[in-house]
């Protein structure tokens, strides 16, 4: 069976999904006996059914400061890929830019970014725009990695190829050197979905006022213990959703991996010996 087939089988759909959620269930559950039987204190690990009950209770709080993370996330991870994507494209492009720009590129990932905050702070002020800033260079790196790496991974004989069709510089980058670097694009969009959560977590730790990670310093120093996993627990929701999301993206962008979606697709009548010809084929396939 292929991909395609077996992304689309209602089996193998469900066991994707069972699976994982079986194991969640299965450690969140050793997790509250071990809580109960052990008698540990909140204030050390409190239990899940307390961190549930800390969210409803505290709601408002926590999901007023996560509009501000949230705010920081999605212009720092958008700030990082318009800025990695021009440079990939300069670096792709310019051997003079790529020796002269990347290895600054990869000398400034080794200074920390919870040091430059401060420094970011006194330049643009206590506002959101330092937390912006360090969001999108916690992101940025990976970004900008696996946008060179895609755009460099074609073939040169493909390119030959057009421009013996006489494509231009412009036709080859878009329809053939772009779609092929797709999968290692949305490979680093993936992994720069979390980075940004991180990156506006540590943001808020510095020069902040509101935002979950202000919230979580705050309950840290208050020993309150619950409400830090309550945000923790949050925090890791809007990743897991952010990370989906950019794959519901690769799946709309890349239909010739994944197919096109279902809301998309036109509904056609077929003729009966379109239909004979589709189920041979299908049949060939699955031998």
């Amino acid at each position: 069976m292929s991909r395609r087939n077996a992304s689309l089988h209602p089996g193998s759909r469900t066991k994707d999904v069972a699976a994982p959620v079986l194991l969640m269930l299965l450690i969140l559950a050793a997790w509250e006996a071990l809580v109960r039987i052990f008698a540990v204190p909140t204030f050390v690990v409190p239990a899940p059914s307390e961190i549930l009950a800390q969210i409803y209770l505290e709601r408002a709080m926590i999901f007023g400061h996560l509009q501000v993370t949230l705010f920081e996330i999605v212009a720092g991870y958008l700030l990082a890929c318009v800025v990695g994507f021009g440079l990939s494209v300069a670096i792709v492009y310019s051997k003079a830019f790529r020796r002269g720009v990347l290895p600054l590129i990869v000398a400034a990932q080794t200074i920390p970014v919870i040091a430059i905050a401060p420094i970011l702070v006194i330049w643009f002020g206590y506002n959101d725009v330092p937390r912006i800033i360090i969001t999108a260079l916690v992101a940025f790196f990976p970004l900008t990695v696996s946008f060179v790496t895609g755009l460099e991974s074609l073939e040169s004989e493909l390119i030959n190829f057009f421009r013996s069709l006489n494509a231009n510089g412009l036709q080859i980058f878009l329809k053939l050197r772009l779609p092929a670097a797709l999968p290692n694009i949305f490979a680093g969009l993936k992994v720069a979905t979390t980075l940004a959560v991180i990156g506006a977590t540590i943001s808020e730790w510095v020069g902040a006022s509101a935002g979950l990670g202000y919230l979580m310093a705050q309950d840290t120093q208050q020993i309150n213990t619950a409400r830090v996993f309550a945000s923790l627990v949050v925090l890791g929701t809007v990743g897991i959703l952010f990370f989906a999301f950019i794959g519901l993206l690769q799946r709309f962008f890349m239909p010739w991996v994944y197919g096109r979606p279902r809301f998309l697709a036109r509904p056609r009548r077929a003729s009966p010996a379109a239909a004979t010809m589709r189920a041979k084929q299908i049949g060939t396939s699955a031998r």
